[in-house]
């Protein structure tokens, strides 16, 4: 028990000394994340609403939507911080640091301090979102970077990943990094101020908590994909996209193409004004006559039966207008040519 007081002491003596100096200003690289994902976005918008892609349209202004907001919260979270540096804060000491440190043994299942590595490290209870079973997380505060805008990670123990992206381990935790959100101010807050219990408390708060709009990937997407016709979830191994606008489909809202057998969403597959069959825009061609379109198998020599019809009813009207020009033709020679007796 005396060896963990002088080691937790000896710890708190070494996180108030890398406290001390002056905060540099937090990186923006989150900042810049958000740029480009409003960029991806904006532009995926722009190509589906040029092609008529209404699925694939409505898609990319959902996801703009949502990265235009996480940049709108990512922004005031900037200018917070660029407020902070100039507010004053309360200034640590050992004891309280020591005193922070002990708190921690009593609210997590694990404490582990490495002095040598520099890291202080706990492990929450199992957490669960929703119907999704997520595990328990270390989350490991390297004090020597302490200053820096991301000096620590969140680690799932036993990573439960969701099919679309093996780097997620948490809605919001991509590779080792936390997405704070609205956490953000209150844990760089504690940081500065030595405050480690509050610190981590937040950051454990962050990951019981879920928010769609800052996600990674949607929880009820965990586990699949979201079909964008209906609305079901289906797993990944089992999403079909659509071969012209590449929206994803579960199996029963896709449909085959009867000439080149590829599927593809409502919106991109017409029918065959022939047969009835579900044609691709692709293999769809128009009748030379009418202008219909008729899949590769309702036309000869580029026009319907339809066509062909009339043009055969056309032709034997014809011949048979021609048939009794002749025999009228006939009859008259004949009447000239008679004598009477």
């Amino acid at each position: 028990m005396t060896n963990e007081i002088t080691h937790d002491y000896r710890a708190a003596v070494e996180i108030l000394n890398s406290l001390k100096g002056v905060q540099a200003p937090k990186a923006m690289t989150a900042l810049d994340e958000s740029f480009d994902q409003c960029r991806r976005w904006r532009r995926r918008l722009e190509a589906s609403t040029a092609r008529n892609w209404n699925a694939a349209a409505k898609d990319a202004t959902d996801r703009l939507r949502g990265a235009l907001d996480v940049l709108r919260m990512r922004s005031a979270h900037v200018i917070d911080d660029l407020n902070r540096l100039a507010k004053p804060r309360l200034e640590p000491t050992v004891t309280s640091v020591y005193r922070e440190i002990e708190a921690l043994r009593g609210e997590f299942k694990s404490v582990t301090i490495d002095r040598v590595k520099q890291r202080l490290t706990v492990q929450t209870s199992s957490i669960s979102l929703e119907y999704v079973e997520l595990g328990s997380f270390e989350i490991c505060l390297n004090w020597k970077f302490i200053k820096e805008s991301s000096p620590y990670e969140v680690i799932a123990v036993e990573p439960n990943c969701p099919s679309s992206n093996d780097s997620v381990t948490h809605p919001h935790v991509q590779g080792e990094t936390l997405c704070e959100g609205e956490g953000s101010d209150a844990i760089r807050r504690s940081l500065d101020e030595g405050r480690i219990y509050d610190f981590f408390c937040i950051v454990d708060h962050v990951l019981r908590n879920y928010n769609p709009d800052s996600a990674y990937v949607q929880i009820e997407d965990w586990n699949g994909v979201s079909c964008k016709s209906c609305g079901d979830n289906v797993d990944r191994d089992e999403v079909v996209g659509c071969c012209k606008c590449e929206t994803e489909l579960c199996p029963d809202c896709s449909t085959s193409c009867e000439s080149c057998v590829d599927r593809f969403c409502n919106e991109c597959i017409s029918s065959c004004e022939g047969c009835g069959d579900d044609v691709c825009q692709t293999c769809l061609k128009s009748c030379d006559d009418c202008g219909n379109s008729f899949c590769n198998a309702c036309l000869f020599e580029g026009t319907c039966d339809d066509c062909i019809t009339k043009q055969n009813e056309a032709s034997e009207e014809e011949c048979g207008e021609v048939k009794q020009t002749v025999a009228a033709v006939h009859t008259v020679r004949d009447g000239k040519a008679s004598v009477p007796a």
